[in-house]
């Protein structure tokens, strides 16, 4: 049996060596030491971090939620940030130089370990994220690190039990911070994970540690990322052991028709600044000009414009005035973001704006390896139909459901009473006790 995983692992390491265009980019590049940080301060962000960022969420736990015990950190880690070569496949495979971040476990043996990669959510400020998640930025007015807490609490939560974990900034954020960004468009944001899986495994071979397992996971925006990185991989030819998502948005277009045609109560005001995220982001990536302007209201194009490009009340976003914007308007229906023409379902769909969301769902393929799937009864960002999509469309490939207890591709598990935020809480838990099994 040992003679059989010690051939996995080294295929393992081939086969995602190879998804490189080039073993040229690999040398290209740059893993600096950060810091190690204790296994007590891990600790710190398992439990005081962990129940700050619970607390900030409004509204609370849904009826009936209970959080899982949290593990406790086992194993201090090594924390570096990486500076690589990626590339933009919606505009004709453009390179860039973007950021991540890698935490290695200080184990006493750690020349097999299991790797994941994390795909983080939506942030606001363009340095709440992992290369930054634990060092602070100056000068700058505005700590992001509490913004960045989802990766701090997943390095904590693995990389602080013995896996190594790698995470990228994705374009347009950490050193390519300049750049627009690329909200929900899943080719260049998918295509920056898989290039820092393939760079960390080069750079593992280095420091002569082999990654036993590779394993994906996600939340919210992060959990679609993760769902394009999975196929793309699975399309490769690379084997992931397992995959989980909390929050997958799964479906942009059927996200955003289901805010503007079926709005209900309980839909987060956050969905203001996502649509123009997504308006600028479907012009920016494959086009056409003029997409942002033809698809929102005069009104709001503008304020969209400065969400977009970071530059409501000073260069880089003020927080503030941010959300005085999004207080503003919560006043406003979501369906009167668009223009007149579009406010309709037929034509939305038709326009380049629905087309853009609906060419980056990310649940369509089938799968070939083991997905949970975790969404949240309560959950104000992400309804719990477009939560288990993904499960459902293999239900319709299989023919006969699936059951977590089989492990079987594409499970969904809902959390119950689970908000936006418990939700990646809860299923990050109950998937490292799964998890933990397969590694």
């Amino acid at each position: 049996m040992e003679k059989l995983m010690k051939r996995l692992a080294i295929a393992l390491m081939a086969v995602v060596a190879a998804s490189l265009p080039s073993a040229a980019w690999a040398e290209k590049a740059r893993f600096t030491f950060l810091k190690t940080v204790s296994v007590s301060e891990l600790n710190t962000i398992l439990e005081a971090e962990r129940a700050a960022f619970i607390n900030n969420e409004v509204p609370g736990a849904g009826p009936g939620y209970q959080q899982p015990p949290t593990p406790r950190a086992t194993n201090a880690i090594d924390v570096y940030t990486v500076v690589y070569e990626t590339r933009i496949p919606e505009r004709n495979n453009e390179s860039v130089t973007v950021s991540g971040m890698l935490a290695l476990p200080r184990l006493a043996d750690r020349t097999k370990i299991p790797l994941m990669s994390y795909q983080h959510g939506t942030v606001y400020n363009k340095y709440a994220v992992p290369s930054y998640a634990f060092q602070a930025r100056t000068p700058w007015p505005y700590d992001h690190r509490a913004e960045a807490y989802e990766t701090r609490y997943m390095a904590a939560l693995f990389a602080g039990n013995g896996y190594g974990l790698v995470a990228a900034d994705y374009v347009g954020f950490g050193v390519d911070a300049k750049r627009d960004e690329a909200y929900l468009i899943k080719g260049v944001s998918a295509q920056a994970s898989v290039d820092l899986v393939a760079d960390a495994t080069h750079y593992l071979a280095t420091q002569k540690i082999t990654p036993s397992n590779l394993f994906l996971s996600g939340w919210s925006q992060g959990a679609l990322n993760t769902a394009a990185v999975l196929q793309k991989l699975e399309s490769q030819g690379v084997k992931v052991r397992a995959s989980f998502t909390a929050a997958n948005p799964n479906d942009p277009y059927a996200a955003l028709d289901g805010i503007f045609f079926l709005h209900q109560s309980t839909d987060s005001p956050w969905f203001s600044a996502m649509i123009g995220q997504a308006a600028f982001s479907c012009e920016m990536y494959g086009g056409p000009a003029g997409l942002a302007k033809n698809a929102l209201d005069p009104m709001v194009y503008e304020d969209s414009k400065s969400i977009y490009k970071r530059s409501y009340g000073n260069p880089g976003g003020d927080p503030e005035v941010l959300n005085t914007m999004l207080t503003n308007w919560s006043k406003q229906k979501l369906i009167s973001f668009l223009r007149p023409e579009l406010r309709n379902s037929g034509a939305f769909a038709a326009s380049d704006f629905g087309r853009c969301l609906a060419r980056n769902e990310a649940y369509r393929q089938d799968i070939q390896s083991d997905v949970r799937i975790y969404y949240g009864t309560d959950d104000q960002i992400i309804r719990q139909r477009l939560g288990r999509l993904g499960a459902v469309s293999q239900l319709v490939v299989e023919g006969a459901p699936p059951t977590a207890q089989a492990g079987i591709n594409r499970v969904a598990i809902p959390v119950q009473g689970g908000t936006h935020r418990l939700t990646f809480m809860s299923g990050s838990v109950q998937a490292k006790a799964w998890m933990d099994r397969l590694r």
